[in-house]
């Protein structure tokens, strides 16, 4: 998620197992040690592209790193305080701190390493956005009265309700899942591989993306408790192997290797950019949920297939993008699904 819950977060339940006199400087150090696995970020190189995608939510985000991430924060915080804090109550809140961020972002659809070095597997369960307004302001709001006010009952506050919203995020994800399914059965569908993420910023439109007979079917599905869940129809597009990217260059080279990590990276969810030709895509991720432009991918040129690929993203925003956003957030009826 984004730094500032993840920082909310690390503070929050730092704060809950202190005392009133010590909740300030728990509060500070859940805080960076809630940001601090994401220092990641400075894994990369010029000379290869995806080296952030391949290590950004990965060894530092495990569930095994915790202690030892914990123990650099704390170690650090305290030689910066000069000793003057107790390295036992800095290295506890900084442990809780950390703690909370790999389960955070494993609660989103990019994908974490939590089960790191025991296993390779990503984990994402698609709870909730990489960035959601009603989840952080009412933790920011307690967070800043807790630390005014000094009252343990705030930040414990906080913590109860982040959990009530992941929670909440989880029966949104149920239902949204149940309508791709009831969407596939209407199409006479049957996937072979599918998938359901909340769209930036809530819980309650979804992208769906599913694969039937060779296409990416994409569509963005509403869903809100008491409601009957509402579909809004994307487009199709078609899905690419590996093998398909770079027909007749041999695997040995660069290029080949580069299109098999990113193809690794994207769960194999490729397809070529419908306006960029010479870019492939991953799918999952759109500017809207009803869209078959993916919002990053790799140029490929196949008559260099020694050079990196270059990553590139796609963030255009076309007129009416927002309005409809908007509009299908807040369930509005469009004329056979799509925007005006």
């Amino acid at each position: 998620m984004d730094l500032l819950t993840q920082g909310l977060a690390g503070s929050a339940i730092a704060q809950s197992f202190t005392q009133p006199q010590e909740q300030r400087r728990a509060a500070f150090c859940g805080a960076v040690a809630g940001i601090a696995p994401d220092l990641d970020a400075l894994i990369r190189s010029p000379d290869d592209p995806l080296l952030n995608l391949e290590y950004h939510r990965h060894f530092s985000h495990s569930l095994a790193f915790i202690p030892l991430g914990a123990l650099i924060v704390a170690v650090i915080i305290w030689l910066v305080a000069r000793t003057r804090w107790p390295f036992r109550q800095t290295y506890i809140a900084c442990l809780l701190g950390y703690g909370t961020h790999g389960l955070l972002d494993a609660c989103t659809s990019y994908g974490t390493y939590l089960f790191w070095p025991f296993s390779s597997k990503e984990v994402s369960w698609s709870l909730i956005s990489i960035i959601d307004p009603l989840f952080t302001l009412p933790l920011l709001l307690l967070i800043i009265f807790a630390l005014w006010r000094r009252r343990i009952w705030m930040p414990r506050l906080a913590v109860i309700y982040g959990i009530a919203y992941l929670l909440l995020g989880f029966s949104q994800q149920r239902d949204a899942q149940l309508a791709q399914y009831e969407l596939t059965k209407r199409r006479h569908h049957v996937p072979t591989k599918s998938l359901i993420k909340p769209s930036i910023g809530n819980i309650f439109l979804h992208r769906s993306v599913y694969l039937y007979d060779g296409r990416y079917y994409v569509d963005a599905v509403h869903v809100f408790p008491g409601l009957p869940a509402k579909i809004y129809p994307g487009g199709e597009i078609q899905a690419l192997g590996t093998k398909e990217v770079l027909p007749g260059i041999k695997e040995s080279t660069r290029l080949a290797k580069d299109v098999s990590r990113f193809s690794e990276f994207s769960r194999g969810y490729l397809c070529r950019h419908p306006v960029m030709d010479d870019v492939i895509g991953d799918i999952r991720y759109a500017m809207l949920p009803t869209s078959t432009d993916p919002l990053w991918g790799i140029k490929v040129n196949p008559e260099d297939a020694e050079s990196p690929p270059e990553f590139v993203k796609s963030r255009k925003i076309e007129k009416g993008d927002l309005d409809y956003f908007y509009g299908m957030l807040l369930r509005r009826h469009f004329p056979n699904g799509e925007k005006d």
